[in-house]
């Protein structure tokens, strides 16, 4: 595999994560974040480019939605808001942690995906250990910030991401101590990956409000930030893992019928939960007819009462492609290894737009619609598997511990000098711009105070 290719691939997954991160911060918390959690696995599984990532699948995509999906738990509004302050105390508490709180999300997902390819299959002692260590791992940080020491994360926010903090490490201890080379190596991806891209994501939404102050144009930093965040930790984690093979799935019946679950849930569940959850009828209808109405549509309700109808087709579509995926999979026809991917960005990208009315009111001057962004990504991704050809890797995975262990020093250290460089250029961009939304906690004190104290 040429470096080229590899950097194809990967970048083809932080494409897909991407938008299904950027997607996600409309409907938010759990529903929302299975979507790039789906995303991730059907993305490196098809770009894996062998059968036997074919056949895992469906189950690695529905246990990487199921795990990065539970992170929707976390509090992290505020932290946000301290990485915008132009202090080095507040900006570099809010880095810090939101790099620890995206770690904590992405490295459940990218463990399990880890775990599942082991050519050592995990005994029902080994998952009642590892959970009983993210639960430990867990309690005793949370028991020792919140409880012993006091510590609120963000207050008055919930302490949750603390708590999941500690499963992250808890977990990795586990992976570690247990010689799971491969599971170890995708948790800790996923932990530097999605670490990065949280923190990277919002210098990022920090520049993108920088430039709109500067250049007159209006841009939602908050999906900037999203994007980025699904954008670098999909990228990261697969160039670290999609140079190996990975072997095949065991032959058993409830291997099978685990895929079709997981198809099932996947490309059907997955939407319809969006719409049960977050499309309640009686609110989006009073809301998409004032804003249909504000932005001079002729027929408000009656394009309103459209709308939902056309929703509930976009979720019957998600139900079309499992259709479609389980036949392809029952038949071992890995040359279809990018449509269910492609099926969910495209039914999700219809839900999120309808729900936003986005085919419906006009666009704003001098403001870059993000939508119209998320399109782009789309054609991206599409262009990608017109003319790419991911072949598998050639070489057999025979490296020793020695190697694993250089490698995860060199990570470490690369995820050290990225985050020194991301802290460097904060201190460069945060200002007057970018500290309008912000939140200090060293010390007590507001920007709608003026200037801060001591100035």
């Amino acid at each position: 595999m040429t470096l080229v290719d590899r950097i194809g691939r990967s970048a083809f997954v932080g494409l897909a994560v991407g938008l299904g991160w950027g997607i996600r911060g409309d409907f938010g918390h759990n529903v929302g974040a299975m979507y790039p959690g789906a995303a991730l696995g059907l993305a490196f599984c098809y770009v894996g480019g062998q059968r036997s990532l074919f056949s895992w699948m469906p189950v690695l995509a529905a246990l990487s939605a199921l795990a990065i999906g539970s992170g929707g738990t976390m509090s992290y509004g505020i932290l946000h808001g301290y990485a915008q302050s132009d202090t080095f105390v507040n900006y570099g508490y809010g880095f810090l942690t939101l790099f620890f709180q995206g770690a904590a999300w992405g490295t459940f997902g990218g463990a399990l995906i880890g775990l599942m390819l082991e050519r050592r299959p995990m005994s029902t002692s080994d998952w009642l250990g590892l959970a009983g260590s993210i639960f430990i791992g867990g309690w005793l940080i949370g028991f020792a910030m919140i409880r012993l020491l006091g510590f609120q994360i963000n207050p008055p926010r919930n302490n949750s991401s603390i708590v999941f903090m500690g499963a992250a490490i808890g977990q990795l201890v586990w992976l570690a101590c247990n010689r799971r080379p491969v599971g170890l190596r995708g948790g800790l991806l996923g932990y530097v990956g999605f670490g990065l891209g949280m923190a990277g994501g919002r210098l990022l939404g920090n520049l993108a409000n920088v430039m709109q102050g500067e250049f007159g144009f209006t841009i939602n930093h908050w999906n900037v930030m999203e994007v980025s965040c699904g954008l670098i930790g999909g990228f990261v984690f697969t160039f670290g893992m999609v140079d190996r093979p990975y072997p095949e799935p065991p032959k058993e019946r409830n291997f099978t019928l685990s895929s079709a679950y997981g198809i099932l849930f996947v490309l059907g569940l997955i939407p319809l939960w969006h719409r049960v959850a977050r499309v309640v009828p009686g609110e989006k209808l009073r809301s998409w007819t004032e804003a249909l109405r504000s932005s001079g549509h002729p027929d408000p309700e009656l394009w309103a009462q459209t709308i939902l109808p056309m929703i509930d087709a976009a979720c019957l579509f998600g139900f079309v492609g499992a259709a479609v995926w389980l036949a392809a999979h029952l038949k071992g026809r890995s040359r279809w290894a990018p449509l269910p991917i492609l099926w969910l960005s495209g039914t999700m990208l219809l839900f999120q737009n309808l729900n936003a009315l986005y085919f419906f009111t006009p666009g704003k001057a001098e403001h870059v619609d993000m939508h119209l962004v998320f399109w782009v990504i789309f054609g991206l991704m599409i262009l990608y598997v017109a003319f790419a050809d991911p072949r598998p890797a050639a070489l057999p995975d025979t490296a020793g511990g020695d190697e694993h262990r250089g490698r995860f020093v060199a990570w470490g250290l690369a995820t050290l000098a990225a985050f020194a460089l991301i802290l460097v250029l904060a201190g460069w961009i945060n200002g007057e711009v970018t500290m309008r939304s912000a939140n200090t906690r060293w010390p007590e004190w507001s920007w709608r105070d003026g200037p801060f104290p001591g100035r």
